[in-house]
């Protein structure tokens, strides 16, 4: 953006009453993080404050430390800097507007741990292929009625579920999730982001919502101000969103799914007119992420609970798979309706992805079969799961967190040190979990045994 552009973009914020700015910065879950500025403060050399320990935060905030952020390094600073072609305006906060910043240490080199970094520089290296990625970014989760007393006390699953009945696509009976989505489409549209489709899914108030296909960084973006924007709509309404990969053992989980595509002077080069199947470049493009997919995989299942969604049963992938028109498999292939809407939906991440390391992750898989002109597999004919040729992917948190470790192709693309510090937050992740579990008796154990054995 001109120097021009950004002066008539704050101006015009400006004249329109803005005098307060939203700071949005993802942290390592690919949540935002931030701060509150006077208007006047926010300019394209403003540079901020960031403490290290932002990217040491588990989602409930627990502090661990690395050789980035510790008490023997004083837990120290990096340089926010705004991105003014973010700058939007939110009409639904009196005179406030946002915009998202990137991290840079005080050199001006960018910050390795920071998932928007680590998205731009694999972008980077894909523009050496001279083709565009576009990237469209759906959503599943489950809206409730909240009820914080309840939440409290560890019940969240006796909280009432938005709407009154169960089914995918509901019309009738619907009128609360019409009347949110509605004014979740019209926000969105005046912050600058195209929600294509909104409508209930299979569970007690579920949600999905799919947002326009956008290049990389732009659509990761849009994604998690999609979904931070929503949460708040939903909190205003009284209701409480969950983008948990799956909340409740009972209903379906949540996907995280990406649809994505190749293009070269406005032309889609996914589809061969030709044989109406997908080009030589597009089995290029999914042979890389297949083959990188299992060094991936805690990227796109990072944590405890995103392993309980794994299970074709609920339509989620548990191997390296592709196939046509195929939700059991982990690339679905899409043909139809025309050569322009040729894309590759890929089905494995969770809601509770970051989305900025999930696209990098595609999008390198993508690069490397490329380069590598690596040869596409027999696609999967019926149940994907079913067919022992496809490798398994990771089965708990541990064994994916291992493979990402020890992958050359991921410490090549994201960076050592990103690689050394994202395995290590699920390595904390999983202590996390085996501490609850060492000073918790669960339902299990006392049903089970307490006057049994």
């Amino acid at each position: 953006m001109s120097i021009e552009a950004v002066h008539d973009r704050m101006s015009a914020i400006v004249e329109a009453g803005v005098d307060m700015v939203q700071m949005e910065l993802p942290d390592v879950n690919g949540a935002f993080r931030g701060k509150f500025y006077p208007v006047e403060k926010v300019k394209p050399t403003s540079k901020s404050a960031v403490c290290t320990v932002l990217y040491q935060l588990t989602p409930v905030d627990d502090v661990w430390t690395s050789i980035h952020s510790s008490y023997d390094n004083g837990f120290p600073d990096v340089l926010g800097q705004p991105d003014m072609e973010t700058v939007i305006q939110l009409p639904w906060r009196e005179n406030q507007a946002a915009v998202i910043y990137d991290v840079n240490y005080r050199d001006g080199e960018p910050f390795p741990l920071a998932s928007r970094n680590v998205l731009r520089s694999v972008a980077e290296r894909f523009d050496e292929t001279g083709f565009e990625p576009r990237f469209g970014i759906e959503f599943e989760c489950f809206v409730l009625h909240a009820d914080r007393e309840l939440m409290a006390r560890g019940e969240h699953h006796e909280m009432t579920a938005l709407g009154r009945l169960h089914n995918a696509y509901r019309l009738n009976q619907a009128d609360e999730a019409r009347e949110l989505g509605v004014e979740f489409i019209r926000r969105m549209k005046a912050a600058g982001i195209v929600v294509e489709v909104f409508h209930t899914e299979l569970g007690n108030g579920a949600i999905e919502f799919a947002l326009a296909p956008e290049t990389p960084i732009r659509a990761a973006d849009n994604a998690v101000r999609a979904k931070t924007y929503f949460r708040e709509l939903c909190a205003e309404r009284g209701l409480v969103a969950t983008f948990m990969a799956k909340w409740h053992a009972e209903e379906s989980g949540c996907g995280g799914h990406v649809h994505q595509s190749l293009w070269r002077d406005g032309n889609n080069v996914f589809g061969d007119a030709a044989s109406g199947d997908i080009s030589a470049l597009a089995r290029h493009y999914l042979a890389g992420m297949l083959a990188t997919m299992s060094d991936c995989h805690v990227i796109f299942r990072p944590f405890v609970n995103s392993y309980r969604r794994f299970d074709h049963k609920a339509w989620s992938p548990e191997n390296v798979s592709w196939g046509y028109d195929n939700r059991s498999a982990a690339l679905r292939v899409i043909t139809y309706p025309s050569e322009a809407a040729v894309r590759v939906e890929h089905r494995v991440p969770g809601a509770d992805v970051n989305p900025y390391l999930s696209l990098a992750a595609m999008l390198a898989g993508g690069h490397y079969g490329i380069v590598n002109a690596l040869e596409l597999v027999p696609a999967a004919e019926g149940n994907a799961v079913d067919r022992d040729s496809f490798e398994r992917l990771p089965e708990t948190l541990p064994a994916a967190t291992g493979a990402f470790k020890r992958s050359d192709f991921c410490r090549e693309y994201f960076g050592e040190e990103f690689v050394e510090h994202f395995a290590e937050s699920r390595d904390v992740e999983w202590q996390y979990w085996c501490d609850w579990q060492k000073r918790n008796i669960t339902r299990f154990e006392l049903d089970r045994f307490f006057d049994t054995v």
